[in-house]
């Protein structure tokens, strides 16, 4: 029971002590958390933000085919579910956005049926009245754009691209496929090439110099603070900090705000009121010791001895 007490009472004073840090700074909440979709895309990737535009602009002109690509943890499937949120609401064209996990679609009816019920339209029962739901879609809609997003597109099942390619002839339906690079084209080149051809616009994400990445830290912190990014500063890190913390992500955004968020944690803990780059040495020291390998046993380690 008195080691129940104790780690409850070690609990509420770490949470008191990060609402202390988060109140000295104006923060309302964690400001490099994960959250899903984002409200702006200056906060996923600023420093390629007018790419971001030219994207909308494609996708709103009815353009067919876009791609997002980018290595792992670039960013691309927050990007793509801030456009499924956002698009919506953009003036000068009504839309309607779906956003389909490529990894759950391995046959035409689930392609076709993962869209009418994100759609809220009723499936018919069989493939060919569905189909015809989707590909009558401008003359019931005509004013209405369409807007299909496919996470991981590499993932989906070969056979379900015919319904994509289907789709892809029709007026009034945009797609926008995310994928790593590599992996995207060589999929569409070997199952698709008439996708591949039909491609306006490719955004590459691409890792941040450090300039950019204290400009993603600014931002992240003033909308914690609800300034609407006005008065960025970045404080509590100073600059040494955020050169460790780029030198260790390699400017990518997952890593970077990872790292951002632990050594937030890290100075909470240690009631420290800057990060500097004294504690993000420190919080490497910490990660290293969790990620250890654990020795193996004495008399495991005699017997392998014995064996040889």
């Amino acid at each position: 029971m008195t080691s129940l007490i104790k780690e409850k009472f070690a609990l509420d004073r770490f949470e008191r002590k990060k609402l202390a840090f988060y109140n000295k700074n104006g923060w309302q909440f964690m400001p490099f958390a994960q959250k899903d979709p984002m409200p702006d895309p200056r906060l996923l990737v600023p420093h390629q933000v007018e790419d971001v535009q030219k994207l909308v602009d494609a996708v709103l002109e009815g353009d067919l085919v876009s791609f997002v690509v980018s290595d792992i943890g670039m960013g691309k499937t927050a990007l793509c579910r801030f456009l499924a949120d956002a698009l919506p609401a953009e003036e000068g064209r009504k839309t309607v956005t779906v956003f389909l996990q490529g990894s759950s679609i391995e046959t035409p009816e689930q392609m076709i049926r993962s869209i009418l019920t994100k759609l809220e339209l009723e499936p018919k029962g069989d493939l060919a009245s569905e189909f015809e739901q989707l590909y009558r879609w401008h003359d019931m809609y005509p004013d209405l754009l369409l807007v299909l997003i496919v996470d991981e597109f590499p993932d989906i099942g070969e056979k379900a691209l015919d319904v994509v390619r289907a789709l892809a002839d029709l007026r009034g339906v945009v797609w926008v496929f995310n994928g790593q690079k590599d992996r995207l084209l060589k999929f569409l080149e070997q199952n698709s090439p008439a996708l591949l051809q039909r491609r306006r616009l490719i955004l590459e994400l691409k890792p941040m110099e450090i300039e950019e990445l204290e400009e993603l830290l600014e931002l992240r912190m003033a909308w914690a603070r609800g300034s609407n990014f006005e008065g960025q500063n970045i404080e509590p890190f100073t600059r040494e900090a955020i050169a460790e913390i780029h030198r260790r992500s390699r400017g990518i955004p997952r890593e970077a705000l990872k790292i951002a968020g632990d050594a937030v944690y890290l100075a909470v803990k240690d009631g420290s009121s800057k990060i500097t780059d004294q504690t993000m040495r420190k919080f490497v020291r910490a990660r290293r010791k969790t990620t250890k390998k654990p020795t193996p046993p004495k008399k495991f380690l005699g017997f392998l001895r014995r064996r040889r």
